[in-house]
């Protein structure tokens, strides 16, 4: 189960989604995962999250057009306490988005034994 956005102190938390809930619905029509690791992150770490598609934080802010508005998007970042993605879960949901932080994000996902996929790697060509 999600949780709705709440105020700790001052302090917004986005509304999150936890790794068991997220592992049920996966392959679900109705849920988008985006992977919003930087490029470093990304080849430092080569698996993801199975049909999880990669979008950076600033890619987001510029196709969000393109993002669905019937759909949950989960953000997937880096950082264990969401601060990597908060930001963009906040623009999304203002832009009328139903949009949510994996809780713990990727690290809470492989720790948890959740299932991975490599990164798909572009084909090299030979020179002649």
């Amino acid at each position: 189960m999600f949780d709705g956005a709440r105020r700790l102190g001052e302090v917004p938390v986005e509304p999150s989604i936890i790794c068991d809930e997220l592992f049920m619905r996966l392959g679900d029509e109705d849920v988008l995962v985006l992977d919003c690791r930087d490029a470093m992150d990304w080849e430092r770490f080569e698996i993801h999250i199975p049909g999880a598609l990669r979008m950076t934080a600033s890619e987001i802010a510029r196709d969000l057009a393109m993002l669905p508005d019937d759909e949950l998007i989960v953000l997937c970042g880096t950082t264990q306490d969401c601060v990597d993605i908060r930001r963009i879960c906040r623009v999304l949901r203002l832009r009328g988005r139903n949009a949510v932080c994996l809780a713990g994000g990727l690290h809470a996902w492989v720790t948890g034994g959740y299932p991975t996929e490599r990164h798909a790697r572009a084909p090299s060509h030979a020179h002649r």
